[in-house]
């Protein structure tokens, strides 16, 4: 088996100079590519939505009602992409576990099919309404990238190791628009530590790469967000509360993840393609009926942080996502962990607020700010599940151009990789990877 060398011998600087080019450039494929998967997925979303709204004018008067072709529409690109994740098994579910076994030395870099297959795989499954993010997709594509470019320009072992590394992080920022939460994610969380040299290399795939990338597809922010109100002594103890709450939420989550992976791989006797088949059918559904339910979850997390969710609906929203997400994991299909984890931490923040401002207006009390609480329980959220407090601080703040929640962020970080850790609950991605 041909691994990755992850020990760094001295180079001259002609060899450093080269692998930052050689960094450079694929950066700047991971923007082309990475951008046009992103333009992609927005552009089929919205017209699902309209089509979708058409079906409600027209129901009635089609031979098939507009659930039951919702419903089979769903199926067959759910279908379809689990049958490419068969033609490369290394491109099944996120990818980024496998990314991470590739550093570990656990296993080989994916073949140059994994990336047409995940493109295309990740677009059909996630515009189907399957609750999975993009970044998954476009982080291993990106590593793809890497690792072909590597192999290209003759570049010795352990620069393949620090360009994939970097690549990968360069996807993620490309993913959302954040260029340094994909630097935290490719040495946090990938690379599992730091050096110079990585440091240098990352920053070179990920300037590149969003160099092209808001050349060529915008420079718009993630999620537009109005003024916060201030924190005080009375938030700060809340946010402590909130973010010991959403730990056990987020812990149950993961362990959901997994049950839900298990409970899949019982069932032998059935094929991969037909469960997807049916949960994608049946995601489709749903999305007929409530069509804020499903997808990847940007779109919710924008209507909770602009303020127009209602408790009631709110809740029996995160409920289903709650279980939604899992399921839509067990399937297979091109499709990440990262965005139903936003919009299960920003809904949670939400309904907290939600309830305790009630409590809060009868003691007189200031009042809780939606909003921060939302964007804290996103952060708070992906660092109990994923166990990246840096990537997920970083995520929230480029994300939504807010930097006055740093020292919430910052406390919620600390308590919400402290209790996963003395409740002995493993990041998701090594359990992922524990499994295979």
């Amino acid at each position: 088996m041909t691994t990755l060398q992850t020990n760094d011998p001295s180079d001259s600087p002609f060899d450093l100079f080269r692998l930052l080019v050689v960094a450079a450039i694929a950066g700047a494929l991971v923007g082309l590519v990475g951008g046009a998967f992103r333009s992609l997925l927005n552009t089929i979303g919205s017209q699902t939505l309209i089509f979708v709204a058409y079906l409600h004018e027209v129901d009635g008067n089609w031979l098939v009602p507009g659930f039951v072709l919702t419903a089979l529409i769903a199926g067959v690109c759910v279908g379809i992409a689990r049958f490419l994740v068969k033609l490369e098994p290394s491109t099944i579910g996120s990818g980024i576990q496998h990314v991470e076994a590739v550093m570990q030395q656990g296993a080989t870099p994916s073949r140059f099919r994994a990336l047409p297959i995940k493109f295309f795989g990740g677009l059909l499954s996630i515009s189907s309404g399957m609750a999975l993010g993009k970044e998954g997709p476009t982080v291993q594509m990106a590593a793809v990238i890497g690792s072909e470019c590597g192999k290209l320009f003759r570049l010795k072992a352990v620069e393949q190791s620090l360009l994939y590394t970097a690549v990968a992080g360069a996807g993620l920022s490309v993913a959302f628009n954040a260029p340094l939460a994909g630097v935290a994610f490719s040495v946090e969380e990938i690379a599992k530590k730091v050096s110079i040299k990585r440091l240098m290399v990352s920053l070179t795939a990920v300037c590149s790469g969003m160099i092209v990338f808001r050349s060529h597809f915008g420079n718009s922010i993630e999620f537009v967000v109005g003024d916060l109100l201030p924190d005080n002594g009375i938030s700060l103890c809340f946010y402590i509360l909130f973010s010991a709450i959403l730990s056990l939420v987020a812990v149950l989550y993961s362990q959901t993840v997994i049950g839900a992976l298990n409970v899949g791989s019982s069932l032998p006797q059935v094929s991969p393609v037909v469960k997807a088949m049916i949960i994608g059918a049946g995601v489709g559904a749903l999305g007929y009926f409530f069509p804020d339910w499903v997808g990847g979850g940007e779109l919710q997390v924008q209507k909770i942080l602009s303020q127009q969710s209602f408790l009631i609906p709110l809740i029996l929203m995160i409920a289903v996502r709650f279980l939604l997400g899992p399921i839509s994991y067990m399937t297979g299909v091109p499709g990440g962990l990262f965005s139903p984890l936003l919009l299960m931490g920003s809904g949670l923040g939400a309904i907290f607020v939600l309830l305790v401002n009630p409590i809060l207006a009868m003691a007189h009390l200031a009042q809780l700010d939606l909003v921060s609480f939302a964007l804290v329980g996103m952060a708070a959220f992906f660092t109990v599940v994923v166990r990246s407090p840096l990537t997920g601080i970083l995520l929230v703040v480029e994300m939504s151009g807010k930097v006055d929640l740093i020292i919430p962020l910052l406390v919620s970080s600390v308590i919400c990789t402290l209790i996963p850790a003395v409740l002995k609950q493993e990041p998701i991605y090594d359990l992922l990877l524990k499994r295979k």
